[in-house]
């Protein structure tokens, strides 16, 4: 806790994490909550969108992750024409830099993002829909808690923990991903990012942290299936997810999108053959 800043919350430490693994679940759809009309394609070139509007804008990691929330959870309650879906994500990123944020973006900047294809108050108006359909119910158990515990507790480095990050976001582009919980969401990240770091000599074995011990109980049978999906979309991710990809090309996040330790793993290329989507 003192590692995490968060010096004033020792006390309710214990409290905090069981309240969290408890309320998670929730946080986590099915695959009927997932809208047949929002095609795989239409998906990820939205949250593609997204990801390049959050990294302009410069804003917090965890105000991504409950943007790309907030959209699906609007989705799972009510449908949206094809046409608004760039509308409902700058405004459920709006709504999510309200309650991430210290500096909000000015509704005209998304408005800017959206090469003023809608307006000021169309972007208001799409906001109070949001708002009034998800009952103002905006908490989030953020996949990114759980992984910053992990790799502080696992002592990783910072390598590693870049490269965690890498997968665990490429999952916000498919609708496979909204149906993990974020506890496990993040176990898979950073144990694969590990294997995938060990497999290339970027990571040696005293590096490893402790294992299972940091996979918040989860077995490998547990794992596999979103690690599958986490590899999938990282091979594809030059071509599908550019955003994501260039994001985590940069020098501040040590270049693990194109780094040592996705060329030509082996690992990754095994999980092609042995994903089945669960939708």
């Amino acid at each position: 806790m003192l590692t995490l800043n968060m010096h004033t919350e020792q006390e309710y430490a214990i409290d905090i994490f069981s309240s969290m693994m408890k309320q998670q679940s929730k946080h986590a759809l099915r695959a009927a909550d997932i809208p047949k009309a929002v095609t795989t394609e239409m998906r990820t070139m939205l949250v593609d969108w997204v990801v390049q509007v959050h990294e302009y804008l410069g804003l917090q990691e965890e105000t991504l992750y409950l943007a790309v929330y907030l959209m699906n959870s609007y989705m799972k309650v009510h449908k949206i024409r094809t046409s608004l879906l760039q509308l409902l994500a700058a405004s459920c990123l709006f709504i999510a830099s309200k309650m991430e944020e210290s500096l909000i973006p000015e509704p005209a900047e998304l408005c800017f993002m959206m090469e003023d294809a809608f307006s000021k108050k169309e972007l208001l108006k799409m906001e109070k829909k949001v708002l009034h359909r998800l009952s103002f119910e905006l908490h989030y158990i953020q996949p990114l808690h759980f992984l910053r515990l992990l790799y502080v507790t696992g002592k990783c480095p910072e390598n590693v923990e870049y490269l965690a990050m890498y997968f665990m976001e490429l999952t916000l582009l498919e609708a496979d991903g909204a149906m993990v919980e974020p506890a496990l969401l993040a176990s898979a990240a950073l144990s694969l990012a590990q294997m995938v770091s060990q497999e290339s000599g970027t990571l040696s074995p005293d590096q490893m942290g402790q294992g299972p011990l940091y996979s918040y109980s989860y077995s490998d049978v547990d794992l596999s299936l979103p690690q599958q999906l986490m590899g999938r979309a990282a091979l594809r991710a030059s071509s599908d997810s550019k955003s994501t990809w260039q994001k985590y090309s940069r020098p501040q996040r040590h270049g693990v999108s194109t780094g040592p330790a996705m060329a030509n793993s082996k690992h990754l290329a095994r999980c092609i053959g042995m994903y089945c989507p669960n939708s």
